[in-house]
C-alpha cells in the first residue's frame, strides 16, 4: 500500500512495494495456473456409442452412432474407423439423428471383416472448443454381414476414407494450450483497450466537462484525442489477435496440414457459432478501426482550426500605407467543450459489438440452460470489465498525461476532475462485472462445493483472489488517494497506485483466458 508521505533516509534508494506485490502475484499466478491439469478441460465427452467401447459383436454393424454430453457442431466433426490392419473404412456423410443434436451418426459404406476396429472421433461443441477421441470394438469370427472372399478380378470392398488428414491429431494444440490461452489473452487485452476508449469518450469525459471549472473543460479535447490514438492502436491490436485466433482454431480443428484449407475454414466460420462469433469480432473491429481513425482525424483538424492565427485588421496610415489595427482585447467568452468528431459514434458502436462477441465462442454459449439470458450476461460481463479496467488504463495513458501538459496551475485540478468523473462509472462497470460473474458461477457451478471439488471452481477462485486485489487497490485509491487530489504531487500518487490497479486487471484477463477453456462441472 502506498503511503501519502514517507521520509526518505539520505542514501537509500526508494522501494516500490506496489510494483513488488504485482510481481510477486504474478508469479503465484502462474505457478497456479501451471498446477491445473490439463486433463481436467475436456469440454464434448462422449457419453455412449454404438457399437459399444469394448464390445464384441456377433453381427457387422451398418453404423456409427456416438452420444456425446452437449450438442456437436457437425461441420467441424469427424469420425474415422480403422479396420483390423489400419486402413480406414469407408464411410458415408456424417449426419445428427434426428431426435437429438448430441448424437452423430455416419453409416458404414466399407466391407466389415472379423477383427478389432478403433473408431477415432472428434467434436467441437457451440464454444467451438475441440475434443477428440477414441474407442475400439471387436466383430467376432463368423459374424453376420461380414464381406464375403473377393472374386478373381472383381474390385475389394472399398476401405478409404476422405483422406488420411480428415482426422488431425493436433499435435497436441487446443483450445487449452499454453499458446491458444496466450492468443485468448491478447484477445482480452485488445477488447479492453477498445472498450476502455469508448466508455472513457461516452462517460468520463462528458462527466468530466458538467463540472464546468476552467481545468475540466480544458482537459476534455487533449485527453479525446490522446484516447483516439490508443483506442486505434488497441483496435489494430484486435485485428492481430483476430487473425491469430482464427489461425488457432483451424489447427486445432484441422491439423497442421490443412490449417489454411478454404473449405474447411469456410465451414468453420460460416456452418459453426464459433466462426459467427469470429465474423462478428472481425466486424466490430473493423467498426473500431474505422471509427477511431476518423475521430483521430477529427481531432487534428479541429486542433489545426484553433491553433491558426486570426488575421490582424488592416488600416490606412496618414500617407496612405497599410498599417495593423490593434483591437481592444475581447471580453473573456464563457469555456466551452469543443464537439467530438463524429467518428467516435462508429468506435463506440464497434466497441459494442466486440463486447458481444465473446459470448458466442465461450461458456455462454454451451449453457445447458438459459443460453440466450448467459449470452447477454457474458456480453455485459465485458462491458463491465472494459469500463472498469479499459477505462482507468485510459485516465491513465490519455487523461493524466493530457492535464500535465496544462498550464501548471490547472494540472492537479485537472487530474482531479478526470478522477472524480471516472469513480462513479467505475462503480457503475464494476457492479455490472460483480453481477453477471455471480451469475454466470450460478449457471455454471451448479453446487456450492463445486468451487473447489472442480478444476473450473478452483480456476474461479484463483480469478476471484486475484480479483480481489483490483478491488482493494480501486478501493484504497477512491478513499485514500482521490481525497487528497488537487496538486502535481498528489496526481503523481494516483498514478503509481492506479498502475498497480491495471497491471493486476491486467493479470485477472490472464485467468480468464484460462477459465473459459476449463469445464464447467455443469456442462457434464
Amino acid at each position: 500500500m502506498l503511503r501519502a508521505a514517507s521520509p526518505r533516509r539520505p542514501g537509500r534508494p526508494r522501494a516500490h512495494p506496489s510494483a513488488a506485490g504485482v510481481l510477486v502475484l504474478a508469479l503465484l499466478v502462474c505457478a497456479a495456473l501451471a498446477l491445473v491439469p490439463a486433463s481436467a478441460y475436456a469440454h464434448g465427452a462422449l457419453q455412449r456409442s454404438a457399437p459399444a467401447s469394448g464390445a464384441h459383436l456377433s453381427e457387422a454393424p451398418r453404423e456409427l452412432r456416438l452420444t456425446f454430453n452437449e450438442d456437436v457442431e457437425l461441420a467441424v466433426a469427424r469420425l474415422q474407423l480403422l479396420a483390423p490392419d489400419s486402413a480406414s473404412v469407408d464411410l458415408g456423410p456424417l449426419a445428427l439423428a434426428a431426435d437429438s443434436a448430441r448424437v452423430l451418426v455416419a453409416p458404414i459404406r466399407g466391407g466389415l471383416v472379423a477383427g478389432a476396429y478403433t473408431v477415432a472421433w472428434q467434436v467441437a461443441g457451440a464454444d467451438g472448443h475441440p475434443v477428440r477421441g477414441t474407442y475400439t470394438f471387436v466383430i467376432a469370427p463368423g459374424a453376420r454381414g461380414l464381406a464375403g472372399p473377393v472374386a478373381p478380378g472383381a474390385a475389394p470392398p472399398p476401405a478409404s476414407h476422405h483422406d488420411a488428414v480428415a482426422m488431425p491429431t493436433g499435435g497436441g494444440f487446443d483450445a487449452e494450450s499454453p499458446l491458444y490461452v496466450a492468443v485468448r489473452w491478447l484477445t482480452y487485452l485488445a477488447l479492453t483497450g477498445v472498450i476502455g476508449a469508448a466508455a472513457f469518450r461516452y462517460a468520463v469525459l462528458p462527466l468530466t466537462a458538467r463540472r464546468r471549472t476552467p481545468a475540466a473543460l480544458a482537459v476534455v479535447q487533449p485527453a479525446a484525442r490522446r484516447a483516439a490514438r490508443l483506442g486505434l492502436a488497441a483496435a489494430a491490436l484486435a485485428g492481430v489477435a483476430a487473425l491469430l485466433r482464427l489461425g488457432a482454431q483451424s489447427y486445432a480443428l484441422h491439423g497442421a496440414a490443412r490449417v489454411a484449407d478454404p473449405a474447411l475454414v469456410g465451414a468453420m466460420l460460416t456452418r459453426t457459432l464459433w466462426g459467427w462469433g469470429w465474423l462478428l469480432q472481425a466486424g466490430g473491429t473493423l467498426l473500431a478501426l474505422a471509427g477511431f481513425a476518423a475521430a483521430r482525424r477529427g481531432h487534428a483538424a479541429a486542433r489545426a482550426r484553433v491553433r491558426q492565427p486570426a488575421p490582424s485588421p488592416v488600416g490606412v496610415g496618414p500617407e496612405g500605407a497599410a498599417v495593423q489595427v490593434e483591437e481592444p482585447a475581447p471580453l473573456a467568452a464563457p469555456a466551452r467543450v469543443e464537439p467530438f468528431p463524429a467518428g467516435w459514434a462508429l468506435a463506440g458502436a464497434g466497441a459494442l459489438v466486440l463486447a458481444v462477441a465473446p459470448a458466442l465462442s465461450g461458456h455462454a454459449a454451451a449453457a445447458p440452460r438459459m443460453g440466450g439470458l448467459a449470452m447477454l450476461a457474458d456480453a455485459v460481463h465485458v462491458l463491465g470489465a472494459g469500463g472498469w479496467i479499459g477505462g482507468l488504463l485510459l485516465v491513465l495513458a490519455a487523461g493524466i498525461p493530457a492535464a500535465m501538459r496544462l498550464d501548471e496551475g490547472q494540472r492537479g485540478p485537472a487530474v482531479a476532475a478526470l478522477v472524480g468523473a471516472f469513480s462513479p462509472t467505475a462503480l457503475l462497470f464494476a457492479g455490472a462485472l460483480t453481477g453477471t460473474g455471480l451469475f454466470a458461477a450460478w449457471l455454471h457451478l451448479g453446487s456450492i462445493p463445486a468451487l473447489w471439488e472442480s478444476t473450473y471452481g478452483r480456476t474461479l477462485l484463483l480469478k476471484l483472489a486475484v480479483l480481489s486485489v483490483v478491488f482493494g487497490t480501486g478501493a484504497y485509491n477512491w478513499l485514500r488517494v482521490k481525497p487528497a487530489l488537487g496538486d502535481e504531487r498528489a496526481a503523481g500518487r494516483l498514478r503509481r497506485s492506479a498502475t498497480v490497479e491495471v497491471a493486476v486487471g491486467v493479470l485477472v484477463l490472464l485467468v480468464t483466458a484460462v477459465l473459459v477453456a476449463t469445464a464447467p462441472p455443469m456442462s457434464g
